[in-house]
């Protein structure tokens, strides 16, 4: 039986992978700060007796190593890992602190990527692994109100990128997902400009479900591609839009936000 770890696993994609992952019949670890809603999301799973709880602060750096001893100790090796946690923004980008632009990349980019160091040189060792990064769509362009955001996921694809030649040739399987918008919580916990949820103030979004999203996501992670896009075909055409007419693709965001 294979083990699978979910680093922000307790509620959005990181939750509807984790169904998806137990219903394939993979053992499943589950990371996330909060151990209730861990254990409450445990007992919902398909086959709850093979879910272990392993809570974490994931971006408190100095702990991630003991982290990485205590998932593959208490799971005996990691076959598969799928970072999931990300951390959202929506803030005027001239006015954000750095304390709030330092809280993203903690997140979204030095916690999958240091973790991915830690757990490839013991998957080296056994011969294989799979290391699978969560980006976003907002990688692939600059928006205005949440450019530390996009400046995080695309530190994270670069280095991803770079994990890739280095160790695809290893029998290390790494691999990028990179959904578009989801109806999630996510924006309930973005940080404004100062770093502080937005809570009640967060911008409504909609999106695809997380679990039509975790599906697809998993049916990509059986695959040897490198990059997947996740995305709605209004997203896809944003993209194309992006890369061969970018003139009218800012103009466009710029009426969607009100800043035309």
């Amino acid at each position: 039986m294979e083990t699978v770890w979910i680093a922000g696993a307790s509620r959005g994609l990181g939750a509807a992978l984790a169904h998806v992952v137990s219903a394939s019949g993979c053992r499943v670890v589950l990371t996330a700060r909060n151990a209730s809603d861990l254990e409450a999301l445990r007992t919902t799973l398909p086959h709850p007796e093979n879910a272990v709880v392993v809570p974490a602060d994931l971006a408190a750096s100095e702990a991630l190593s003991e982290l990485i001893d205590r998932v593959w100790n208490e799971s005996g090796g990691i076959q598969r890992a799928f970072f999931c946690a990300g951390l959202a923004q929506w803030s005027n980008p001239l006015t954000t602190t750095p304390g709030a632009e330092e809280q993203l990349m903690a997140l979204n980019y030095r916690f999958p990527v240091q973790a991915a160091k830690l757990l490839a040189e013991r998957m080296l060792d056994h011969g294989n692994g799979q290391l699978v990064a969560v980006g976003s769509i907002a990688a692939e362009f600059g928006q205005p109100e949440s450019a530390a955001y996009g400046a995080s996921k695309a530190a994270l694809e670069r280095h991803w990128e770079a994990f890739y030649a280095a160790w695809a040739h290893r029998r290390l399987r790494v691999q990028l997902m990179q959904p578009g918008v989801i109806q999630t919580t996510i924006m309930a916990s973005a940080l404004d400009e100062s770093g502080a949820a937005l809570g009640q103030n967060a911008k409504s979004h909609t999106g695809q479900s997380p679990e039509a999203v975790a599906q697809r996501l998993w049916a990509a992670a059986q695959t040897h591609r490198f990059k997947t896009y996740l995305i709605s075909p209004t997203e896809r055409l944003a993209l194309l839009l992006h890369r061969w007419m970018p003139t009218l693709f800012y103009t466009l965001l710029r009426q969607r936000h009100g800043t035309a």
